[in-house]
């Protein structure tokens, strides 16, 4: 009986040398395509028909005749090389050859902030793989740590814990939000307090960074709709006197048929954040969408179009107060 450490001996490269005297009746080429010498295979040979007890190969002429232990392996041997190359190739990841599904877990903030710009970098550089996309509240408990899913978006850093890596991606400025049609823009503070508010709150903390700010100036505000995403908050203060506060990169998308202005009191960032489990950290596949996603972020302009406008703006209409004349010039009126 062969015993039981015997077998591991046939290492992946012996099997191959097998593999190719059986492909090509020969040592010689076998030698050839291994690059190494003729006696490097035939010793090989030798130890192998020692280990497995069969001549493994006759010479017939010019020819290395298989025996039928060989013809009766030969199948195996293909399967378990196949097997092995497959092995390799998880540890390398080629976007141009894979057909990978990604998955991310995140709210519609980020999903409009960072997604569609993820979307279109994975199709040019993996234009065979796919991409789904979860809501935060999906159903499932832990879902990065079940591998329900590649990684999380998201606004706030979640609790410490050990199994999880937490990357900030970017930030984003607070501004405030209004239906024109309805109301003018809070033009101070006592304006913006005494109003109806609409926040963001998927869970029991209904506290925000705008009611942080509001109380350490001895104020708060009259919370009048609780959503579950910046897309149900917009939706409800249209048609309202309702103010939302809510980053300025949703002007352009959630946000766009509300006018803004800037939050009457100072306003931290708002952050987003990239996690994922620690079990992918030495993941190629992995490691190459955590990198693009990096630098899908790092496109994006350090002030958002909204700011951006709203600065502009700010700034022309102080020059134009500062000089009345040059003001009226431009706009055609008299010299």
């Amino acid at each position: 009986m062969m015993k039981n450490i015997d077998y591991l001996s046939l290492d992946g490269r012996s099997l191959y040398m097998i593999k190719l005297i059986y492909e090509h009746r020969s040592v010689t080429e076998a030698a050839r395509l291994l690059g190494v010498t003729q006696s490097s295979v035939s010793h090989s040979l030798d130890r192998l028909r020692g280990l497995l007890g069969d001549p493994l190969f006759l010479k017939v002429g010019r020819s290395m005749v298989p025996t039928e232990r060989v013809e009766s392996m030969i199948d195996e041997i293909e399967h378990i090389i196949s097997g092995i190359e497959t092995l390799y190739r998880q540890a390398i990841f080629d976007p141009a050859k894979s057909s990978d599904r990604f998955s991310i877990v995140c709210n519609d903030y980020e999903h409009d902030l960072l997604v569609p710009a993820i979307f279109k970098r994975l199709k040019q550089e993996a234009p065979n793989c796919s991409l789904k996309t979860y809501q935060l509240n999906l159903g499932v408990a832990d879902p990065l740590e079940k591998g329900f899913t590649d990684l999380e978006l998201c606004p706030y850093a979640p609790a410490d814990s050990s199994d999880l890596v937490v990357s900030k991606l970017c930030s984003d400025r607070m501004i405030t939000y209004y239906d024109p049609s309805m109301r003018n823009a809070p033009g101070s503070l006592h304006d913006f307090v005494d109003s109806d508010h609409a926040i963001l709150s998927w869970d029991v903390n209904e506290s925000t960074a705008v009611d942080k700010a509001l109380a350490k100036h001895g104020l708060s505000r009259r919370v009048s709709y609780l959503g579950p995403s910046f897309t149900s908050v917009a939706m409800v203060i249209k048609g309202t006197k309702m103010l939302a506060t809510a980053p300025s990169r949703l002007a352009h998308s959630i946000f766009r048929d509300l006018a803004w202005v800037e939050a009457p009191l100072q306003l931290d960032p708002g952050e987003f954040h990239m996690v994922w489990h620690i079990r992918n950290r030495h993941s190629p596949r992995h490691k190459w969408f955590r990198e693009l996603i990096k630098t899908v972020a790092k496109e994006l302009p350090e002030t958002s179009a909204a700011c951006e406008h709203l600065r502009k703006g700010r700034e022309q209409t102080q020059a134009d107060t500062k000089h009345p004349e040059s003001s009226q010039d431009a706009k055609g009126g008299p010299a």
